[in-house]
Formats: structure tokens, sequence, C-alpha cells
């Protein structure tokens, strides 16, 4: 069986497949199958896409862990630096502990004071 002509380039990995004419042309919605070689790698690319749009690390976060990362070596610079950016945790910030404002009675002591 010859091999199709590689035509497209995934969005996650930079694979080169080959994209039918009629997922290439659709003009009504973007099919997966433009934007990257698998299934797996369209929900990285949705979850980087959402990340990028919302910048919500939380819900990025969520759908990236749903992912098979297995293969993250492989993947654009890019999208390894947005994913580790992702999923790192947020840096936890020093600030000294507040203090305790308490509320002090005085007014027994002026009680006591006038007796």
């Amino acid at each position: 069986m010859a091999e199709k002509n590689i035509n497209a380039f995934c969005s996650i990995c930079g694979k080169g497949y080959h994209v039918c004419r009629s997922c290439r042309e659709q003009k009504v919605f973007k099919p997966w199958r433009s934007v990257t070689d698998n299934i797996e790698h369209y929900k990285i690319y949705l979850a980087i896409h959402g990340y990028t749009i919302s910048k919500n690390r939380k819900n990025a976060k969520a759908e990236l862990e749903k992912c098979d990362l297995s293969d993250l070596e492989n993947f654009k610079p890019e999208i390894k630096t947005a994913i580790n950016e992702i999923m790192e945790e947020p840096a936890q910030t020093k600030t000294s502990p507040r203090k305790r404002k308490e509320y002090i009675d005085t007014s027994a002591k002026k009680d006591e004071i006038s007796e």
C-alpha cells in the first residue's frame, strides 16, 4: 500500500501526517485532523488553547490530567513549556503571618477602677 502524502503537521508534536481533502477544506467547523495527528493530541491542544484564552490554570490542569502525557519529551518545545506551566504548582509567596487583632474589653477595667 502506498504511503499517503504528508500535507499537515501536528500542532502538539510536529509530526507530519495526511489530512484528507474534505477535512482540510471544511469551513463550518475545524475537524481535529486538521490540527493534530491523533485525538489524544487534540485533547491536549484544546486544554492549552483554553488556557491561552482564559488563563484558568485550574481548568486546564484538570483537562490535561485526563490526557496521555507520556510522550511529553517528543512534543514541540512551546507545547512542553505550556504544559509544564499549567501543571506546576503555583509558587507560594512568603508573607509574614498577620498578627491577630484582639478585642480587649476595657469596660470591666473601668468598673474596677471606679470602685
